[in-house]
């Protein structure tokens, strides 16, 4: 389902709800695929004090998804719901399998001098931003960024024009939901604001539905890993990605459907 008929299912939901019945269907809330970056032998990046990524990326991927079955009342899928290793085709397809609206990958950044500090939030793009952009992807592939578009023949040119075709109709989208989630990620740290990215993450090649990748925090940094070990810092975390998925849906809404919407997305109160 594409992001404008899920406006129209929370205009029809919030609104005029019998319409479903002259349609002669059952109103459908968003479904939300929500991927904990790496998991079992792959740890990802690991900080001074210890702490894993796979660890801290399903802990935020757990309160998101309760944030959402909470608030929203709407369906949640996990790509993986323990400390198991799943492949980064995989993690698309089970986004792709379940219809999923939305497509959410947490992980956590690193980086060799250990000062860099913040959140940042990527879409596909085969060209990275910058040099910072290329060696995220290099370090969540666990390929060279070049390498993730290649087949097992090497066939690099099939496979960025299959890329390219199942990708292109959604990259717009994706940018409007990484600015979002980015713009509620910013307050949780005293950085400047890193933006939003680009660059050619491989989990995020072949998704059917708006797709981004959010690095909340570097893990390599001493002070962003002692509040990122914390459940209430990483509480704030899913609270954010959670409002910034949220304000994404609620503004593509007002953009695109005629009425309000008053149920089926988050009015915004915030939990205590």
């Amino acid at each position: 389902m594409t992001v404008l008929a899920v406006a129209l299912a929370l205009t029809l939901w919030a609104g005029d709800s019998f319409l479903w019945a002259e349609m002669g269907v059952e109103p459908r809330l968003p479904t939300v695929c929500i991927d904990p970056g790496h998991g079992g032998v792959n740890s990802g990046a690991k900080g001074p004090g210890g702490l894993l990524e796979k660890d801290v990326a399903l802990k935020i991927a757990r309160k998101l998804k309760f944030l959402f079955e909470e608030r929203m009342g709407g369906r949640v899928v996990l790509t993986r719901e323990a400390d198991a290793d799943v492949a980064l085709d995989e993690r698309t397809s089970i986004a792709n399998h379940n219809d999923a609206d939305i497509f959410v990958s947490i992980h956590l950044n690193a980086s060799r001098g250990g000062n860099a500090s913040g959140s940042e939030t990527f879409f596909l793009n085969y060209q990275a931003t910058d040099s910072d952009a290329r060696a995220a992807a290099t370090n969540e592939n666990g390929v060279l960024p070049e390498e993730a578009l290649k087949g097992g023949d090497g066939s690099q040119d099939l496979q960025m024009i299959l890329w390219e075709l199942a990708q292109a109709e959604y990259l717009e989208e994706s940018s409007r939901l990484a600015e979002s989630i980015q713009a509620e990620l910013n307050g949780l740290f005293e950085t400047e604001n890193r933006g939003i990215k680009q660059a050619p993450f491989r989990v995020l090649m072949g998704a059917r539905m708006p797709a981004v990748l959010v690095e909340v925090g570097f893990i390599s940094n001493k002070e962003d890993e002692k509040r990122l070990s914390t459940d209430g810092f990483q509480a704030s975390v899913a609270q954010s990605i959670y409002r910034g998925i949220n304000g994404f849906l609620q503004k593509y809404v007002r953009q695109r459907s005629p009425g309000s919407v008053s149920g089926g997305v988050d009015s915004g109160r915030r939990a205590d």
